[in-house]
Parts: C-alpha cells; sequence; structure tokens
C-alpha cells in the first residue's frame, strides 16, 4: 500500500462498486461514483468498525435533500455550552422508559393501589420485528445475541418468541395478534412486554388479566389519520404506541402518504393538544437508516426508534428487488456465522450510540429524553424557505 500513503492524489484503492449494490433503491447510489459515501456504505464501515464513519472537510454535496436530509440540528455554543461526554468526563444518560407512568401515587395501607407499568431500555432503539421473507434464524439469532449484549429490547413473532424465550425473556416482545392472545399465556407471563399488532380493548383488558405489570404495545400503521388514532389508542390505557412507516419511510395512505419525519410530529403535536404527551411512549419505525436519523426522530417527537431493514444491510443481506414493504420484500437466504451477525450488530450499535452522545454533548444535554420534541433544537429546511419565500415557493 506504499503507493496509496505516498501519492493519495493519483492512487488510491476503493471496494468494488458493485458490492454496494446488494441492497434497494432506497439504499443504493443514484451515482455510482458516489457509492463510498452512500448509506450502505456507512452502515457496512459502521458494522465492521463499531466506529464513527470521518468524511473530512470539503463537503461538495447539496445543502438539503428530501425525508431526513432537510433537518439540520442546531448545535450553539454559544447559546448551550457543550458538555464533555465525548471523552467520558461528563455523563449523558441515554436511558428510555418505555410504558405509562403514573400521574400521582395512590396508597392503600403501605401498598400502592396502582402499578407502574414500565421498562427500560440502554438506547433509544430497538429492533423491530422482521417477517420471515426477510429474516431467516441467522437473522433473528444475531438479533437476539446483541440485545442481550447491548441492553436493548427486540420484537419476535410468537413462533420465534417460543425458541428465545428461556434465553432472552427480558430483551424479547413478543408480537401477538388478539386472535392469539389465548395460546401465548406463557409468553405473555414471562416477556417484559407485548405488543399487539392493531388495536383492540378487549385485547389490552385480557392481557391486563395474564400478567398485570407488563406494559401493552400497540403496532399502528403511520397514516395522515395517525394523529386522531394515536390521541384515541392513548385515551384507552395503551402504555407503548408503535407507528411503523414503509420501509423507505412513507406512509401507507395511497395518496400523499408523506414521510416519517412529518408524521412523527403530526402525532405529537396532537397528543400536546390533549394534553396526552408524557402519559404514553411513542415508538417510531421506517425509513431509519443513519445514525443520524435516531436524535432527528426524537427531536420531531417519538421517544425512540425501532430499526428494520438497517440491520439487513449491517449484516450485509442480498435484497431481491425492492424492499419496500414486508409483504413484498425479499433476501436472498444465506447462512452465516452467527457470532459474527451478533458482532456486527453491537457495533453499529456501538457507532450510533457515539454519534448521539456526540451530538447530545454538542447541544448541551445531559440526556437523552430531554431531546424529545425539542424542535428549538433543529432547523427544518421547509419552514426556513417558507419564512424565506413568504409561503409561495416555485421549486421549478
Amino acid at each position: 500500500m506504499r503507493c496509496v500513503q505516498e501519492f493519495p492524489s493519483i492512487c488510491r484503492v476503493d471496494r468494488n462498486l458493485e458490492f454496494y449494490k446488494f441492497a434497494d433503491s432506497y439504499w443504493a447510489p443514484e451515482d455510482p461514483a458516489t457509492a463510498s459515501a452512500t448509506p450502505v456504505s456507512i452502515i457496512s464501515y459502521e458494522a465492521s468498525t463499531g466506529k464513527i464513519p470521518i468524511r473530512g472537510m470539503g463537503y461538495k454535496g447539496s445543502f438539503a435533500g428530501p425525508g431526513w436530509d432537510s433537518i439540520w440540528t442546531d448545535m450553539s455554543e454559544i447559546v448551550r455550552p457543550t458538555r464533555d461526554g465525548v471523552y467520558g468526563r461528563e455523563y449523558i444518560s441515554t436511558l428510555v422508559d418505555l410504558g405509562r407512568k403514573q400521574k400521582f401515587l395512590e396508597f392503600r395501607g403501605r401498598e400502592p393501589t396502582q402499578v407502574s407499568r414500565t421498562v427500560q431500555t440502554s438506547l433509544p432503539i430497538l429492533f423491530d420485528y422482521l417477517p420471515p421473507n426477510i429474516s431467516s434464524q441467522y437473522v433473528t439469532q444475531s438479533i437476539a445475541r446483541a440485545s442481550k449484549r447491548v441492553g436493548t429490547l427486540f420484537i419476535a413473532s410468537p413462533e420465534q418468541a417460543s425458541v428465545f424465550l428461556s434465553n432472552y425473556e427480558r430483551q424479547m416482545v413478543p408480537l401477538i395478534s388478539s386472535s392469539r392472545i389465548n395460546e401465548c399465556h406463557d409468553v405473555i407471563r414471562r416477556a417484559p412486554a407485548v405488543e399487539v399488532s392493531g388495536f383492540d380493548p378487549d385485547a389490552l383488558e385480557r392481557i391486563r388479566k395474564i400478567n398485570g405489570r407488563t406494559p401493552v404495545w400497540v403496532r399502528v400503521p403511520f397514516t395522515t389519520n395517525s394523529d386522531r388514532d394515536v390521541v384515541e389508542i392513548a385515551r384507552q390505557g395503551v402504555d407503548v404506541i408503535h407507528l411503523f412507516a414503509d420501509y423507505h419511510g412513507g406512509g401507507w395512505d395511497q395518496e400523499n402518504a408523506g414521510f416519517v419525519k412529518d408524521l412523527i410530529r403530526s402525532v405529537h403535536r396532537a397528543l400536546l393538544r390533549e394534553h396526552l404527551r408524557d402519559e404514553v411512549t411513542i415508538i417510531a419505525s421506517g425509513g431509519i437508516t443513519l445514525a443520524e436519523h435516531v436524535p432527528k426522530a426524537i427531536i420531531c417527537g417519538a421517544d425512540l426508534i425501532a430499526l428494520d431493514t438497517t440491520v439487513l444491510v449491517a449484516l450485509q443481506a442480498e435484497f431481491i428487488g425492492e424492499c419496500k414493504s414486508a409483504e413484498e420484500a425479499r433476501i436472498r437466504p444465506e447462512k452465516f456465522d452467527v457470532a459474527w451477525g451478533e458482532q456486527r450488530l453491537v457495533n453499529l450499535l456501538a457507532s450510533w450510540y457515539d454519534q448521539l452522545i456526540e451530538i447530545l454533548s454538542a447541544m448541551g444535554m445531559r440526556d437523552v429524553r430531554r431531546l424529545r420534541g425539542d424542535i428549538g433544537r433543529a432547523m427544518f429546511n421547509e419552514d426556513l424557505e417558507r419564512e424565506a419565500f413568504g409561503g409561495s415557493i416555485n421549486r421549478a
């Protein structure tokens, strides 16, 4: 490698650009010349090394872009002095509580009459459920082992739960439909939380009769009506609401679906108007592919996020066609060492943790929970354009 070291201006060694084409259009570069700076290459580097990718100065890309690239985090050292958490000299908490916290305490004698149903994770990052067409026993075992090692949670189907219950009962959140509650008694009794696909008040009561201390999550698709749906669900006493977009970050409406960041903001504002925001935890998933998307999603109003296809990219799974929704997505089956998969996911979360700590340090924050919904810590391209052009923007 002497030529590369001594003459970097005329000689360099790069990964073959064909390597970056194992994902779909949401991940793959439009311009092959910029393949080494795309999400695929970034996730591959983070999963391999556990380090923060450093690109250096001299960025020549666009000032703003679609989706998450329309948000810039505001890190003003003049207004908010930075914290020294990056080098470990100042503690910054990334702990997140999932569940409903009581507004006040009531006691009958020495025993509280109300039960606080919460579970804690070390990071505001979970592993979302991956259906069988984009998963395998190797992928699932890697996720389970990485969750236990890092101290976070992963969502699994009842079939997966029966396999992992004995070794990962503190990390595994079973995803159960209301029709299968009766056959999953043992899983519900031992799980730290239970996620139900779709809201059903009857299912909520049946789960709490089996295990009154476990937080009940409800899985709801992101749509333009999600704000009204979430308000109603929160009033019914649900502990956690998991809102999911498609794997490209789009909502599930046929027309004007919207992007996940805007849908999160809409839900957060609706809960604030109804004075319900502090009573329920919001998980957002879909279209979250880079470390910077985590604090941006939290700024928009989510409490934490869940990873889906990012796991597949970290494990170098080959996509077959477009991987936009759980129904149409496919990957090529492949065997690999589970220990290798575990380490890559641990590396990925380690890199994302360092980047989250760095951004919290620059914002002068000691706790990631304080970042939720704090839009004053960010600038939104759409808002800035609206202010600059007086509401009339001609993009032509």
